[in-house]
């Protein structure tokens, strides 16, 4: 049976977006440094994207290539911190009213106290988590507290998952689906898995829930194959954090190479 529509902040904007697949840009938070973070939030919210996914800097990012790894240690050796983080997000409330996807790593956020981190999440108005390395088998507790805290866990449909973990997952993710373009680590990639169509006819069968795809999304060639599958949402990171990597010594050409690559990978849909 196929599960109910939601009405959470992040669906809802997936879901009434212009763009088709939905815009959904990756950074990681502190870097190159909070400042320019904040300049890039307000910047992705300028070109419609449909949510922003902030990445919290872990030492150990075990599904993360290595321009997301090199850019959360620069930005855990500037002192980057979930507090920092929170800080930011709550400094711009009144501006910032795209929905914001926390992605971390599970381990920061034992440390940090699960109900801690939702709650202070919750004040500092963000709407979903991602946690790559929670298994649905392990989210009960998690899952519970995000639902008091109204905050949607997102969780991740990789392409070996079987048909019975499918279901599982996509039943118990809210917000989005997110769906693995491929096996391996994150980054710039030429195409896509082969079953990819085939994943998420599998996920809408039992979900109405939004489809998102991330690992690898990086050009207008990938946006359309998205749009052609029935994909709701690209994810794009690796691509962005690379453009940072480039212009990371002269602002005006950073938010000027972002923008003009935010064009440009619409250019075919």
């Amino acid at each position: 049976m196929v599960q109910d529509s939601l009405t959470s902040k992040i669906s809802l904007s997936i879901k009434n977006c212009s763009k088709k697949p939905a815009f959904i840009p990756f950074i990681v938070s502190g870097y190159p440094d909070l400042s320019t973070t904040g300049e890039l939030l307000l910047l992705l919210q300028k070109h419609n994207a449909a949510a922003i996914e902030l990445g919290v800097p872990f030492s150990d990012p075990l599904a993360d290539g290595p321009i997301i790894q090199n850019a959360a240690k620069k930005a855990i050796d500037n002192g980057v911190t979930i507090d920092k983080i929170f800080n930011l997000l709550q400094s711009l409330r009144d501006n910032l009213k795209t929905p914001i996807i926390l992605f971390s790593y599970i381990n920061p956020v034992i440390r940090y106290g699960f109900e801690n981190f939702l709650k202070n999440a919750k004040n500092a108005n963000v709407s979903g988590v991602i946690i790559p390395d929670l298994p649905v088998e392990e989210s009960e507790e998690f899952a519970a507290l995000c639902e008091k805290y109204n905050i949607d866990l997102i969780m991740l449909v990789a392409p070996t998952s079987d048909k019975e973990r499918i279901k599982r997952i996509s039943k118990a993710s809210k917000g989005f689906v997110y769906l693995v373009s491929s096996t391996g680590v994150t980054g710039v990639r030429e195409s896509f898995s082969s079953i990819l169509s085939d994943l998420v006819n599998e996920i809408k069968s039992v979900s109405n829930v939004p489809v998102a795809v991330g690992f690898g999304i990086s050009k207008p060639e990938h946006i359309l194959e998205l749009k052609n599958i029935g994909v709701e949402g690209a994810i794009i990171g690796s691509a962005l954090i690379k453009i940072i990597n480039n212009s990371i010594d002269n602002k005006n050409l950073l938010i000027n190479n972002i923008s003009n690559y935010i064009d440009s990978l619409y250019s075919q849909v």
